[in-house]
């Protein structure tokens, strides 16, 4: 026996819509008024809203309807962490639901005197629902004036999504491009007294040059597992004369690998790279005296380490070693539980003849830090992780 849809109870349909595909209750939306009527009910879009994120209606000021139609289903793939492909310097940008509308807030590192400091914001973009017109509005909230019309492209070859800013006149500084350097160099620098470099100034010029197109790349940090030295995500370390850079550690447990990635870049090497490769399968225990001998340790090499695939805690002591420069702050640890062999990537300016030189990584997941020794240059660098962007 044959039974139609439209004779069935509505809460039984509405529960059938709950299992398809937007675009296949559009479709049925279109067969009949009473099939219309059903599948614009306000429950069936929550449901798809909520599917994508979490998000209340009375916040919209709309429905459940409007919020998937005209925002979600198309730029609901936005929302979450990407990097910036602008080379070599790169950036950091998350999307969220905030106040009736996607928004894009890109984050600079904090100041190069204070790596404990705040991140720095800024608003890029948002997408909404322009309530006048009934459309979806994508706005560009920064440069100079009133925010102003953009665009939103996804999956070209260089970038997962690229956001467009459709009025480039906003974003000529009044005065012209020189005073608007001087007027970053000055934001820069006040209250800071680390001396502003000319990389520094690059960036500046590379980011002023790169107003109107972000070209971006979706970031996944991995979930939190107990059997990681040290939990995954987003990072900060001071990387010599670049200042500080942001970064992304993630692993592969299948290989008994993890990888230190760079969100931002420098004229060495760029955004995007593996700055660091970590071998688990390589765990490492030092006496104290060992760790002294800086000459021993620099003849050390991977072939030497006994492998193995057990990633269990070696409690060993810890000591930095005479005539290091490091960057830290108070925390200056005398054991530590984990240490490994990893290599680190160096380069010339352009990323010119890349190569790998053996370093140590020595985490401390208690203090949210991890160090890289680099031997070859008498360094060591501190890791510290991001706390300002809930995840």
């Amino acid at each position: 026996m044959t039974v139609l849809l439209t004779n069935l109870p509505p809460e039984l349909i509405i529960r059938i819509l709950e299992d398809i595909p937007s675009r296949d209750i559009g479709r049925l939306s279109r067969t009949c008024t009473q099939l219309r009527s059903i599948c614009r009910t306000d429950i069936v879009w929550q449901k798809l809203c909520q599917k994508i994120c979490d998000i209340k209606v009375e916040e919209w000021d709309t429905t459940y309807y409007n919020i998937y139609t005209k925002v979600l289903h198309r730029y609901g793939r936005c929302l979450g962490l990407w990097r910036r492909n602008m080379r070599p310097y790169g950036g950091l940008m998350q999307v969220k639901v905030d106040n009736e509308r996607l928004l894009a807030t890109e984050y600079k590192p904090p100041y190069v005197s204070d790596i404990h400091g705040p991140l720095r914001p800024k608003k890029v973009f948002s997408i909404s629902i322009n309530k006048s017109k009934n459309r979806t509005e994508i706005l560009c909230l920064h440069g100079y004036g009133e925010a102003h019309p953009g665009s939103i492209e996804f999956e070209t070859e260089e970038s997962d999504v690229v956001f467009k800013c459709c009025q480039m006149s906003s974003h000529v500084h009044p005065k012209g491009s020189s005073v608007e350097l001087s007027t970053m160099i000055k934001k820069e620098t006040n209250k800071h007294t680390i001396p502003f470099t000319i990389d520094d100034q690059k960036r500046l010029e590379c980011y002023m040059k790169n107003v109107q197109k972000y070209r971006l790349t979706r970031i996944e940090v991995q979930r939190p597992d107990p059997i990681y030295p040290i939990q995954p995500g987003l990072l900060l370390a001071h990387y010599s004369a670049h200042g500080i850079e942001m970064f992304l550690l993630q692993y592969d447990m299948i290989k008994k690998e993890a990888e230190v990635i760079k969100i931002t870049g420098d004229p060495n090497v760029p955004t995007g790279e593996t700055s660091i490769y970590i071998n688990l399968r390589k765990p490492m225990q030092l006496t104290k005296d060992q760790q002294l001998d800086v000459n021993s340790l620099l003849l050390l090499e991977e072939e030497d380490i006994l492998e193995s695939d057990d990633v269990q805690p070696r409690n060993q002591p810890f000591v930095i070693p005479p005539g290091f420069s490091t960057f830290l702050d108070d925390f200056t640890p005398t054991t530590c539980e984990y240490r490994y062999f990893a290599r680190g990537r160096i380069a010339d300016d352009d990323y010119r003849d890349p190569d790998l030189i053996s370093v140590h990584f020595v985490p401390f997941e208690a203090h949210g830090v991890f160090f890289v020794l680099w031997f070859k240059f008498w360094d060591m660098d501190g890791f510290y992780r991001i706390k300002d962007i809930n995840i």
